[in-house]
């Protein structure tokens, strides 16, 4: 995924583009190896409203250099026009971008008025890049432009990108399989009734028949099996619902029936 850095102050922007390279090489990789940050830095030489706002798909913040206070105060004008523009009919789904400010010194920190609500975090120079990029990513997801990993032990999901990840492998998961992991995962090993899965399915605006809750569940099972090598899998336990658990062959849960026998057992259970 990329993130664009919108850089205000040219003394900033030569410095933070002296670094780009080093930022893309070694910050930040994540442990799943599933989502690989590529920065971008721009340089703004006139403030416009476009330059405040971020998409999902486009996430973006931006960098001021806290030695002009009249780029404080531009933005100011900037944001009651955007913000109003923002709570109009949302055509598009756009937020704020968060701003960082970044100041030459801790002096110059130190006698700053107080901050605009507007700003995100702040660091003072000299700092680490990694340090800057951290705070920029912290600041992305409390926007929820950027959403957090959920993690169930060894299993992990990737909100934003539908992944379900295992051991630094993953798998994409369509809406409907997404929910039906969010709602197995947390609830790892408990029994989840045909009705909370109908209720689910309603709640998503998606066909509560059956058939398509159990072709779901079928192909989460798939893509649950082959990617953790079948260490993980759905379960169903007859007359009552699906778990989901760890696969032990050599125990085989008495009450677990087969997929042609689940049929019967979601049919009924739904009428």
């Amino acid at each position: 995924m990329k993130i664009t850095l919108k850089v205000i102050g040219r003394d900033l922007f030569t410095m933070l583009h002296e670094q780009l390279g080093k930022l893309n090489s070694t910050f930040p990789r994540l442990s799943t190896q599933l989502e690989h940050f590529e920065w971008e830095i721009i340089e703004i030489l006139a403030i416009r409203p476009e330059h405040l706002l971020s998409y999902p798909d486009m996430p973006s913040a931006l960098l001021i250099d806290a030695q002009e206070p009249t780029y404080i105060e531009k933005i100011q004008l900037l944001e009651k026009k955007e913000l109003t523009f923002i709570k109009d009919p949302p055509f598009l789904p756009i937020v704020m971008s968060p701003i960082v400010l970044i100041f030459r010194s801790h002096g110059v920190l130190a006698e700053a008025p107080d901050f605009p609500d507007f700003v995100a975090d702040w660091i003072c120079t000299p700092f680490l890049i990694s340090d800057l990029a951290r705070r920029v990513i912290a600041s992305l997801r409390r926007k929820n432009i950027l959403k957090t990993k959920l993690h169930f032990g060894s299993l992990t999901l990737v909100p934003d990108l539908r992944v379900l990840s295992y051991q630094s492998r993953g798998i994409h998961l369509t809406p409907s399989e997404y929910s039906l992991a969010e709602l197995f995962l947390n609830q790892m090993g408990t029994v989840i009734p045909i009705k909370d899965l109908v209720m689910l399915f309603r709640s998503s605006g998606k066909s509560t028949e059956g058939s398509n809750i159990r072709v779901t569940i079928f192909q989460l099972r798939l893509k649950l099996e082959m990617l953790t090598k079948s260490h993980y899998t759905l379960g169903s336990v007859y007359k009552q619902g699906y778990v989901l658990r760890t696969k032990n062959r050599a125990t085989p849960d008495p009450h677990s029936i087969s997929e042609r026998s689940a049929t019967g057992s979601l049919m009924s259970g739904h009428h």
